[in-house]
């Protein structure tokens, strides 16, 4: 059975949550289940740009190492260049 001292309790515990949680006067506090759905929302957004994260770090992979056979296939092998003689005057 609650008692008018319980309640009394309970909307200062709830008023002082809100306070430390910044949640101004006059918004009611988030129930759990409100609070547990946020939670599995921004879980959800979490993976999804974890595995777009891996993704495009396996394509980035791909396009340097598919870059880097291009640069060597594409440049001429260096040339050796007969030395200048300066002759003494």
């Amino acid at each position: 059975m609650s008692s008018p001292l319980d309640s009394r309790m309970r909307a200062i515990a709830r008023e002082e949550a809100s306070t430390l949680l910044g949640i101004p006067g006059g918004v009611p506090a988030p129930t759990s289940e409100q609070m547990q759905q946020q939670i599995t929302d921004l879980h959800e957004h979490l993976h999804h740009a974890a595995t777009t994260i891996s993704r495009l770090s396996a394509r980035l992979d791909a396009l340097e190492k598919a870059a880097g056979r291009t640069d060597q296939e594409e440049r001429p092998a260096p040339r050796r260049t007969a030395r200048k003689t300066t002759t003494p005057e």
